[in-house]
């Protein structure tokens, strides 16, 4: 499971720094503190990805960075709505 787990996490990563620069390029447009909301949950589930990430590698980690899979499937899924949300177009 070391690599599943492992996978999953480093997805959890790139989904969500891709995901961040969406709101990072409209809040520098437009200033709407909802893209910073956004953006800073993007971050946080990035941070939350590259500690599970280090939690699966051979480096020893600390045992609170070990994830187990059925929490990183509720993030992954987590992580798949916000960007869900930056891509959904707007109603005119």
């Amino acid at each position: 499971m070391v690599l599943a787990e492992l996978f999953s996490a480093a997805l959890i990563v790139g989904v969500s720094c891709v995901n961040a620069a969406i709101p990072a390029a409209a809040f520098g447009r437009s200033r709407d503190g909802r893209f910073l909301l956004l953006l800073g949950s993007n971050l946080g589930l990035a941070v939350v990805g590259a500690l599970w990430a280090w939690g699966e590698l051979p480096v020893s980690p600390p045992r609170w960075a070990t994830p187990q899979l059925p929490i990183e499937a509720v993030v992954l899924a987590v992580t798949i709505l916000l960007l869900a949300t930056t891509l959904w177009p707007r109603h005119a």
